[in-house]
């Protein structure tokens, strides 16, 4: 009788146990901050402790549409990033600019944001910025080998050379100072830039039509991943949210910078 009972027991126990429903699996994001206003926070070596930045909204934006949870994981280099191979993570967003000599080693998303370079002003230059031939008796700042540089002898062709930076930090402090009189650079990352410090300089000129765009990075091969993600961001696109979240940061809409010809 006790052997019947417990078999009894250990029959409705296993019908009866209620299933814990499978947690959804998480979207692992990587990233490479600091970012001013794309993405910064608190990291040790591969794990994010605190975000925030235009990118940090988008990453938990798309999983909210994937319906994952998710984790940030830091790497540390962009070239790693985008380099061909496995990847630590699911995907990536790091202001990354699509081309075809990146897209044969990673796969990307549909764009999620405009990257024209922009024209910002030192303070206290007032006219004389509105057109490509206004720009060419300036001083102009810019970032050793980017698209600005490029940008700058193709399109501008200036009287003087443009003064080059190694880094974003001495060409802002050049524009600050007066060394030049424009810094050109991707549109969104000086938006961001005047947005985070507005009394150190001028006003963004306008833009420059390059056609480049930001995506989000996929290991290669990852299809059906890509497929979620496009989806994802057409849905952030079409009920606003994507717009919001880029005016937050940028405190402007690219697209309705003044172009410059």
């Amino acid at each position: 009788m006790r052997r019947l009972a417990l078999a009894l027991v250990a029959a409705l126990a296993g019908v009866a146990a209620p299933v814990a429903p499978a947690a959804a699996a998480e979207l692992v994001v990587g990233l490479n901050m600091p970012s001013p206003g794309f993405q910064v926070g608190s990291v040790r070596g591969t794990d994010v402790y605190f975000a925030k930045g235009l990118e940090i909204d988008l990453a938990r934006a798309i999983g909210s549409e994937l319906g994952r949870p998710v984790r940030l994981y830091q790497e540390s280099s962009f070239t790693r990033l985008l380099a061909a191979g496995p990847k630590p993570w699911h995907v990536a967003l790091a202001s990354v600019t699509i081309s075809a000599r990146r897209d044969s080693r990673v796969d990307f998303s549909t764009p999620y944001l405009r990257a024209d370079q922009g024209v910002l002003r030192r303070k206290g230059l007032g006219a004389g910025t509105s057109s490509l031939a206004a720009l060419r008796s300036l001083r102009i700042c810019a970032l050793r080998g980017t698209t600005a540089v490029r940008v700058i002898a193709s399109k501008i062709r200036p009287r003087t050379e443009p003064v080059l930076s190694k880094s974003y930090a001495l060409m802002l402090e050049r524009l600050r100072i007066g060394a030049c009189d424009v810094a050109i650079d991707d549109l969104p990352t000086l938006a961001m830039l005047r947005a985070e410090w507005p009394n150190r300089f001028g006003a963004i000129a306008g833009r420059i039509v390059t056609n480049e765009r930001y995506g989000v990075v996929l290991p290669e091969g990852a299809t059906r991943l890509r497929l979620r993600v496009d989806a994802a961001l057409g849905r952030l696109a079409a009920n606003g949210r994507l717009a919001r979240i880029t005016r937050r940061w940028l405190e402007l809409d690219p697209a309705a910078v003044p172009r410059l010809r």
